[in-house]
């Protein structure tokens, strides 16, 4: 069969290799001058720069079908996180798999110590249930399901807003429970890590089976999706008016992108970010945890020394400072970077290296990323699109057809395959 794919991103990549492996003939249409979508790695002065904050749960299971890990060469976040409040500084992590922050955890009092049990409880209630029983059932906002298990507004507040907020990148925990209990599924049996070349080497590694044999195309948008006289999909009509026959066609855009191709109805809101990196001459803290903002109306929602979990993200003798911030607020580049600034000062107050070690930093680049996620609200998964569109000839792989994520994305992507192969 010969298929079109238009779009390179994870799931367009997964989708294309298994169907050119499975020995079809397959074209991957992308716009940009890059696959992998947001999954792409950019080279500033020398410095890898990620478009947003992302990192890779190793216990994916369709990561760990799709990828090799070792050829990633994978560098490691250490468990749990460093939560700023208050001009203090106070870790919170798993000691099972922390043990340097054994004392550290037990002492603070960030959270209570019944959240801490609640947590052990609840990363043993998920551990031993499967991915299907986990996101079964009953489905409610994750600010809702923590509440039902008891869990105190210190450790919502100080910990699961700042935390989730990153992943969800929206604070107000209204995201699905079951996107909530799948990710902190994932955190408590993998690690939490990144390719010591950037995240794009994810995208690369899934496209390169595909480049070596010219199947994907870049810088070449798509106008629109193009039908027989029975109106079955049988290729596409890109913008400079050339035209590709195929036996079937695969849309694996953004939802906004393949409503506007197809017509059908996708998803609706979405949630945004803002990413600021920031260079220096010396780390602002040593270790390799992400560092949560539950101060009163952060501007930024996490940071992390990027440089310090991968040395390879920046030049020899600097280092890479990564802030995430939630949705797309007003203001120039220079704004943004002196709030960003203003507000990690703040975070770290009362720490005098990294105090003066911030007063050398210097903005390096800003990434407006408007499209982060398709909103998931509670009970939007089983409305979602399925892999088939319902018209013939025309699929779907994309994370809209799952949830949002690295995984669905990819699972979409397998999915969408085999749906083709069987027709």
């Amino acid at each position: 069969m010969k298929i079109v794919i238009v779009g390179g991103g994870v799931a367009g990549l997964v989708c294309g290799r298994t169907l050119q492996r499975a020995g079809h003939q397959v074209s991957v249409l992308e716009a940009s001058d890059g696959v992998g979508g947001r999954v792409r790695s950019d080279k500033v002065e020398g410095f890898t720069l990620e478009r947003g904050f992302q990192v890779l749960f190793t216990a994916y299971p369709a990561a760990k079908r799709q990828l090799d890990y070792p050829k990633l060469d994978l560098r490691t976040f250490q468990p749990g996180a460093i939560i700023a409040r208050a001009g203090k500084r106070s870790v919170l992590s798993d000691p099972l798999r922390d043990p340097g922050a054994l004392f550290p955890s037990a002492l603070t009092n960030i959270v209570s110590p019944f959240d801490k049990l609640r947590t052990v409880f609840l990363v043993a209630e998920l551990k031993r249930k499967s991915i299907h029983e986990v996101i079964s059932g009953e489905d409610l906002t994750t600010e809702q399901y923590l509440r039902k298990r008891h869990f105190s507004d210190k450790f919502i507040n100080n910990f699961v807003r700042p935390f989730f907020g990153g992943v969800f990148l929206e604070n107000q925990l209204k995201t699905s429970a079951k996107a909530f209990k799948f990710d902190f599924k994932m955190l408590s049996q993998g690690q939490t890590v990144v390719p010591a070349g950037g995240m794009g080497r994810i995208s690369e590694q899934l496209a390169e089976e595909l480049f070596k044999s010219n199947s994907i195309r870049l810088n070449t948008p798509v106008k629109d999706l193009l039908t027989d006289e029975s109106g079955r999909y049988n290729g596409v009509q890109l913008e400079n008016g050339e035209t590709l026959a195929s036996d079937a066609v695969v849309v694996a855009t953004p939802a906004p992108e393949a409503h506007r191709l197809t017509g059908l109805a996708m998803p609706q809101g979405q949630t945004s970010t803002i990413n600021l990196y920031y260079a220096g001459s010396s780390p602002v803290y040593k270790s390799k945890k992400l560092v949560l903002n539950a101060n009163p109306e952060p501007f930024v929602n996490n940071t992390v020394m990027a440089s310090n979990i991968a040395p390879e993200y920046a030049p020899p003798d600097q280092h890479l400072l990564s802030a995430t911030v939630l949705g797309i607020p007003e203001g120039s580049d220079e704004e943004l970077y002196r709030r960003g600034l203003t507000d990690l000062h703040r975070m770290f107050q009362g720490d005098a290296h990294a105090e003066v070690a911030l007063t050398g930093y210097r903005p390096l680049a800003i990434y407006r990323i408007h499209y982060g996620q398709f909103a998931q609200p509670p009970g939007v998964h089983p409305t979602l699109p399925d892999n088939r569109s319902g018209k013939p000839g025309l699929y779907f792989a994309a994370e809209f057809t799952e949830a949002s994520s690295l995984n669905a994305a990819m699972v979409s992507g397998e999915k969408a395959a085999k749906l083709i192969q069987q027709s």
